[in-house]
Formats: C-alpha cells, sequence, structure tokens
C-alpha cells in the first residue's frame, strides 16, 4: 500500500511539472504578429473590456468638450450682444445730435435773417392739457427776456412770454384758450383774430363773409397786436364756418407740432419798428 501511494504521488508531482513545463513554453512562443501566446489569450480576453473603455472614456470626453464649446458659444453670444447694443446706442446718439445740430441750424439761420436781436433758448418743461398750454425755457430775466416778449421757432409763432425768473421763463402757447393773436391770410390778405383752443384746431374770428378765404391757406401774424412782428406762420386753414352775424370763423392747424418743440428764440426787441416784411419769413419744410 505504501509503495502504491509513493508512487500516486510521484505520478502527480510529474504530471504538475509538465503542466507548468508546458505554460512556460507557450509563454516563451510567439505567434504570427510576434506576441507569445499567453498575451495573445490575455489580449483576447481583455480586449472587450478595453473597448468599452475607449467608448465610455470618448463620450465623457465628448461631453465635456461640447460642454465647454457650448458655454465658450453663450459668453461670445452675450459679448456680441452687449457690442450691438452698445453700437445701437452710439448711433441713437449720433443721431440725435445730427437732429439738433439741424435744428439749431435752423434756428441760427432765422436768427440771422429775421431776429438779430434774439436768443435761442430750450424747453425744459411743458403742460400742455386741455385748459393750459404752457412751456418753461432755460432764459431768463439774466439774459434780457421780460414780459410780453414773442417766442417763435423755424418759421412759426410759438407764444407770448407771461412769467420770468432769472433763469427760466415761462411762455403761453398759441393754442392755450387764454392767447390771442391777430392773423391775416397770406394770400388774399383777409384778416382775424387767432384765439387758442387747447388740444383742438385754432379759431381765426371775425374774418368778413366774402372774404377769400380757401383751405390750404396759410395764415401769418399781421403784427397789429403789438406783440408778435408780422410774417410768422400760425397755421393753415382746415375749415371754414359762415355765422349768423355776416362773419366766419375759420378754423386752422397749427404750423408747429409743440409736443415734439423742443428749441424756440425769445425775440429780445421788435424787428423793423414791429414788423417783418412776410417775403423774408420761410415757411418751414
Amino acid at each position: 500500500m505504501p509503495v502504491v501511494n509513493h508512487t500516486r504521488r510521484n505520478a502527480v508531482i510529474l504530471v504538475i511539472l509538465l503542466f507548468m513545463q508546458l505554460a512556460m513554453m507557450s509563454g516563451e512562443a510567439n505567434d504570427l504578429h510576434g506576441s507569445t501566446v499567453l498575451e495573445a489569450w490575455t489580449f483576447r480576453l481583455t480586449s472587450p473590456l478595453v473597448a468599452v473603455s475607449k467608448w465610455v472614456g470618448g463620450g465623457v470626453r465628448g461631453v465635456v468638450v461640447r460642454t465647454k464649446n457650448m458655454i465658450g458659444a453663450h459668453r461670445r453670444s452675450a459679448e456680441l450682444e452687449a457690442e450691438v447694443h452698445r453700437l445701437s446706442e452710439e448711433v441713437y446718439r449720433y443721431r440725435e445730435a445730427a437732429q439738433e445740430n439741424a435744428r439749431l441750424r435752423d434756428l441760427l439761420g432765422m436768427r440771422l435773417d429775421l431776429a438779430p436781436s434774439s436768443i435761442a433758448a430750450t424747453v425744459v418743461t411743458a403742460n400742455l392739457t386741455d385748459e393750459t398750454r404752457l412751456i418753461v425755457l432755460d432764459r431768463g430775466s439774466e439774459d434780457g427776456v421780460r414780459v410780453d416778449l414773442p417766442v417763435v421757432a423755424w418759421g412759426g409763432t410759438v407764444g407770448r412770454v407771461v412769467a420770468v425768473y432769472d433763469h427760466h421763463t415761462k411762455v403761453r402757447l398759441i393754442t392755450d384758450p387764454n392767447s390771442g393773436v391777430a392773423g391775416v391770410v397770406q394770400r388774399s390778405r383777409a384778416q382775424g383774430m387767432v384765439l387758442g383752443r387747447g388740444t383742438r384746431p385754432l379759431d381765426m374770428l371775425y374774418v368778413q363773409r366774402f372774404s377769400d378765404v380757401l383751405p390750404g391757406d396759410r395764415v401769418v401774424t399781421s403784427g397789429l397786436d403789438g406783440i408778435f412782428p408780422r410774417g410768422f406762420g400760425i397755421g393753415r386753414v382746415i375749415a371754414i364756418n359762415d355765422n349768423p352775424a355776416g362773419t366766419r370763423t375759420i378754423q386752422l392747424a397749427t404750423e408747429i407740432s409743440f409736443s415734439d418743440l423742443e428749441e424756440a428764440l425769445i425775440l429780445l426787441e421788435p424787428v423793423g419798428g414791429g414788423l417783418l416784411t412776410p417775403r423774408v419769413v420761410a415757411e418751414k419744410p
């Protein structure tokens, strides 16, 4: 029995030694591509895991790259939007400055041609309602302004000074219900008194029944009220109504858009004895 066990043990040891030798030989042997058989089997076993790892890693890197690109694109978009806004504001300022320069050039030309003794003023605030039509200018007694001086704009009549402070002046517009201006139809010379009606068209009263007046005629100041020099535009005829008393009431659309008025001229002294020749008063283009 001991002899049999000893022989079996020797056989087992011999098998183990042969297996180890075979494994070593297999590890040293190269396949067709220069790698060992053991390496080849190892590669075959691990290649699926490596492929999965590469796919997962590539996906993660792709997500990271796309996220960074999206963040960069959003940042660039925000920067471009800010630049567009800045350029738009700059264009708006240039446009506003150009319009202001054009208005000031008109006023300067008007002052040189018609009213050399006058000062330019800017509208500070306005109260434009049905009952009250007043504006405040940034000129006052320190600039030589006094009550009852006429105020005009390019080609048109604005109003009359009713209150003066050191550096500001209150002007009642010709559209104010308490305002009155002597007017004359420029084409036919028909005369009347123009009264303000708040937000409604002006009324020219006391026009003779058979006076030559047509829709579209231009009415200018006649100078007979002692306030406004002759020849400044008041408005255009839009309606003619005959009265039983033998007179006509003429409705006028103002020549100046008072809601858009920004600059004006205050006439410090009458020009030519309080009269201006109508031919030199330019109509607003």
